[in-house]
This record gives C-alpha cells, structure tokens and sequence, in this order.
C-alpha cells in the first residue's frame, strides 16, 4: 500500500525520546509502589508505637497491634508491652506533658523521653521496641556505602593491616561526621596524659 510504514521502520529522534520518557516513568513507579509496600509493612508491625495508639487506643484495638510485633521479634513480651502502655501513660501525666503536645511526638521524642526521665526498667519491651524501629534502615545504600568504604581503607597497600586497626579506621570513615567535630589537640593531650611514661633512675 501506498504511504503504509513498514513494520520494522526505526523510530525518530522524538519517538526515542518520548519513548525513553515514558520507560523511566513507568519505573519510577514501580520503584516507588515498591517502596511504599514496604514502609506499609514497617508502619503497620510497629503501628503500636504511634503517638495516636499509644495514648488514645483501647487496650482490645492495642492487642492486636502488638500481637503482630511480638510475632516478628521475639525479644519482646506481648503482656510486657500491655502492661507498660498504661505505665508509659501514668508517666506522661506526671511530667505534665500535654496530650496534644504528646500526640505530636515522634518515635525519638518518646525514646528520649525515657531517656531523659531514666525509665529503662519500668518500660524496658518499649524502650527495645523503639530501639528496633528507629535502627531500621529505610534504604540498603547506607549500608552498602559502609561497606564500600573498606575498599578506600584496606587496599593492595595496606595488606598487613591488623583488624583492630581496620575496624577503628572504618568507624571514623563511616561516621566521619563526627570525626571531623573533634578537637584534636585535646585528643592528642587526653592520650599523651594515658601514655606517660615515668623514667626509672
């Protein structure tokens, strides 16, 4: 037929791009549904250390949400956690926190806030519960960065390389934010003072 395109006609320059466009979009979906599943996931087994749950829920609806995270951690006790829930909340009163002021808190406000006021032993399934939600990584770069680091610190040149030595100089790679805040002159001094040796006449 006259004008009829062929089948295997290659694409124009427009058509490549258009074409490319809507690949990454169609990916860009799918990573993101893939992520969203699992922040799902994470909000609905530690659904019981909302601020909204934590002070508000009946204790039938609190069952059930801490049901399913002591099903995947067993270090926690579920009548430990039912137990300290209205604890947790007796503490709450006694410090004079705000019940709006406390439904606004986050994760970390409420481990600080056990912290602060040294309620380890009276809530101890909530301090390990918040310990294990707020330590979950939200992505694996961060820990493959760490890893990545080692080939940096250990390479053909440093073969001999002890592990205590190796592992010192990963953690100040990894955490170099830290490292760069310290004051070495006063590091070098805390040291010299540790190592002093006394001559013997």
């Amino acid at each position: 037929m006259p004008r009829e395109k062929a089948a295997d006609e290659p694409l124009t320059l427009h058509q490549e791009l258009k074409r490319s466009k809507l690949y990454c979009i169609d990916r860009f979906q799918q990573e993101i549904d893939t992520r969203c599943e699992g922040m799902e996931c994470i909000s609905d087994r530690f659904a019981v250390l909302e601020p909204n749950n934590l002070i508000e829920t009946s204790e039938i609806e609190l069952s059930k949400f801490v049901q399913s995270l002591v099903e995947n951690y067993n270090e926690l006790s579920a009548d430990g956690i039912l137990t300290e829930i209205p604890r947790l909340r007796r503490f709450l009163k006694v410090a004079k926190v705000p019940k709006e002021e406390s439904l606004g808190w986050t994760s970390l406000r409420f481990l600080e806030f056990v912290v602060e006021y040294e309620l380890f032993d009276s809530v101890p399934n909530f301090t390990l519960a918040f310990r294990f939600f707020l330590t979950l990584c939200v992505s694996v770069t961060w820990c493959e960065r760490s890893f990545s680091k080692l080939k940096l610190i250990k390479n053909y040149l440093r073969s001999t390389m002890n592990q205590a030595r190796l592992s010192c100089l990963a953690i100040l790679s990894i955490e170099n934010n830290v490292a760069e805040g310290i004051d070495f002159d006063d590091a070098i001094s805390k040291f010299a003072e540790q190592k002093v040796r006394k001559k013997r006449f």
